[in-house]
C-alpha cells in the first residue's frame, strides 16, 4: 500500500498533566518504539491524525515527518476514550526495510450489497482480521474478499485467497478459517396456521 504522510514533533514533557494540556491545544501525544533505540516521545495534530486513521485505518504504515526527516512507522495501538471515543494516545513502531513485522490486518468485504440484492440472502462475516508477517513494503491496508459470485451454501476460507499462497507473507491465522458465507435471510413471511374445525379433528370431543 502507499504510505500515508503525517507531520510530528518531538515532545520533551511527559506525564498525564502535560498530555492533557497537549490535547487541549489540539495535539495528540504519541511514542515511537524501535528495537535497540530509545523510545521517542512525539505529538501530532489531532485533526491530521484523525484524517489519516479514518482514511487508512488504525493498523497501517505511515511516513512520519519529524524535523525534516522521514521515519517509516507502523501504527501499533490507538488508545481511545472509553466513552467519547476520541483518540487519546498513539503508539508507533519504527520500521526497517529489511526486517519483517508481525501484525493483524483487517478483512474488507467487497460486493456485499450486490450479492445480497441478487440473492435476497445475507453475507455473514466470521473472520474480521488476519494475522501475518511480512516486510514493510508488502504490508496491505486490507485483506480483500470479493463475495459478488457467492451462492447459497458457499463459503470463502482464508485458504481461498491469493494472499495465503503468496510467498511474501507468512500467515499465522488458520487457513481453514471461514471468512464469509451466504445464508438465507431471517425475514420469513409468517405462515398462518389453518384452524381445524372441531368436527374435522381426528377425535371429536363428542366421542369422549
Amino acid at each position: 500500500m502507499k504510505e500515508a504522510k503525517l507531520k510530528a514533533e518531538i515532545r520533551n514533557n511527559a506525564g498525564r498533566r502535560n498530555c492533557s494540556k497537549l490535547r487541549a491545544e489540539g495535539y495528540i501525544p504519541g511514542v515511537i518504539y524501535s528495537q535497540g533505540e530509545d523510545t521517542q516521545s512525539i505529538k501530532l495534530e489531532n485533526k491530521e491524525l484523525n484524517r489519516i486513521i479514518n482514511r487508512y485505518g488504525s493498523t497501517g504504515t505511515i511516513d512520519l515527518e519529524i524535523a525534516d526527516e522521514i521515519t517509516p512507522v507502523l501504527i501499533k495501538e490507538v488508545q481511545r476514550h472509553p466513552i467519547k471515543d476520541i483518540v487519546l494516545h498513539v503508539d508507533f513502531q519504527k520500521l526497517s526495510a529489511d526486517k519483517k513485522v508481525r501484525l493483524r490486518i483487517p478483512v474488507a468485504v467487497q460486493g456485499r450489497e450486490s450479492v445480497e440484492v441478487r440473492t435476497s440472502g445475507v453475507i455473514e462475516q466470521q473472520l474480521m482480521e488476519v494475522e501475518l508477517q511480512c516486510l514493510p513494503k508488502f504490508i496491505p491496508q486490507y485483506v480483500t474478499v470479493d463475495v459478488s459470485n457467492l451462492e447459497f451454501g458457499d463459503v470463502i476460507k482464508l485458504s481461498d485467497l491469493d494472499i495465503s499462497k503468496d510467498e511474501n507473507y507468512e500467515i499465522f491465522t488458520e487457513l481453514d478459517e471461514v471468512i464469509v458465507s451466504l445464508t438465507a435471510s431471517s425475514k420469513h413471511e409468517e405462515v398462518e396456521e389453518k384452524e381445524v374445525p372441531i368436527y374435522e379433528s381426528e377425535k371429536s370431543i363428542l366421542d369422549e
